[in-house]
């Protein structure tokens, strides 16, 4: 029997019920677990959409998904290869299919071969954490400082779960569209290639118009875009605009509905025009660009750090084109 989300409790997420078997795993913004992630129940199976950040945040998860689902999940699937949505995987029974696409895969094995290394390497990762924290005594922008405080929370809450960390690598790949079909319902898993990173994967839920976008979502809070193509990920974002759903859950920030999806879009458009304008004028990419976005996307930018990295990334995508 599957039991209420209301009555469900975790210190790291909150559950949010979506649609009847459908439900958002979604974590604070500004939190130790910072993503979201999906649990969809299709009759006689159970999907989990992403893992989230920590093995213990995907303890919890595993537990909702039983307490609410009145079983252990039939599917793993993965967004795309960044590993605060997959270290949750050792939560979940051994054998459990993980799937991922083709694409995606070398990337995700490059990532979990450093994680897995991890044990093994934690006096070096503790003076990681030490640099961080002298940098973050040194900033004198307040903004900034809560930023580095906010990544100094969270690499020491995978120091502390670090010597048992085990990494789950996939075990099923496909390319771009996999169809799960259920007693109750069918559900898509949709590849999205050049956007967010090399290979995203969104969940469409069509009969509870209900939408998983991965990390193409970033709602009210700075897109990630180190390794996107921003040009593909606008292109991605406008098709999404066009689907046939009310209810997005994006990998960072709040559920929404498709305005904002068209404001991620937006925001990343902005970057791309601020990023074009300083390279016609012979500008350095820097923090101090930000300020010529417009609201609400100027103040998604404040106290997040590297993002000095993010311009140059963008700037380098934009050549490539």
């Amino acid at each position: 029997m599957s039991g209420s989300a209301s009555a469900f409790a975790s210190e790291f997420f909150k559950i949010q019920m979506l649609a009847d078997g459908v439900y958002a795993a979604v974590g604070p913004q500004w939190g130790l677990c910072h993503s979201n992630a999906g649990i969809v129940d299709l009759g006689n199976g159970t999907l989990v959409f992403d893992t989230l950040t920590l093995p213990s945040y995907g303890e919890d998860l595993a537990r909702a998904c039983l307490e609410l689902t009145g079983r252990e999940p039939t599917w793993i699937a993965l967004s795309h290869f960044h590993s605060d949505h997959w270290l949750g995987n050792q939560a979940f029974a051994d054998g459990t299919p993980i799937l991922v696409t083709h694409d995606m895969l070398p990337h995700l094995e490059e990532w979990m071969a450093e994680y897995a290394k991890l044990p093994d390497e934690l006096e070096d990762f503790a003076k990681q954490i030490d640099e961080l924290a002298a940098t973050c005594g040194e900033e004198t922008n307040t903004k900034k400082r809560e930023g580095i405080e906010t990544n100094l929370a969270r690499y020491r809450a995978l120091q502390a779960e670090a010597p048992q960390l085990r990494v789950v690598r996939p075990n099923m790949v496909f390319e771009g569209r996999l169809r799960l079909m259920g007693s109750k319902r069918s559900v898509d898993l949709i590849e999205v290639k050049k956007a967010h990173t090399v290979s995203d994967v969104y969940l469409s839920i069509p009969d509870a118009q209900v939408v998983f976008m991965g990390d193409l979502g970033f709602f009210d809070t700075m897109p990630f875009l180190m390794y996107a193509n921003p040009l593909g990920w606008i292109e991605a974002l406008r098709a999404l605009e066009a689907f046939d759903a009310k209810t997005f859950v994006p990998g960072h920030g709040v559920v929404g509905d498709v305005d904002r999806v068209r404001r991620t879009r937006e925001c990343i458009a902005s970057i791309v025009t601020v990023v074009r304008e300083a390279k016609a004028a012979g500008e350095e990419m820097e923090d101090a660009l930000l300020e010529r976005l417009p609201e609400p996307f100027r103040t998604w930018s404040e106290g997040r750090t590297w993002m000095t990295q993010q311009l140059e990334a963008v700037a380098q995508s934009l050549e490539e084109e």
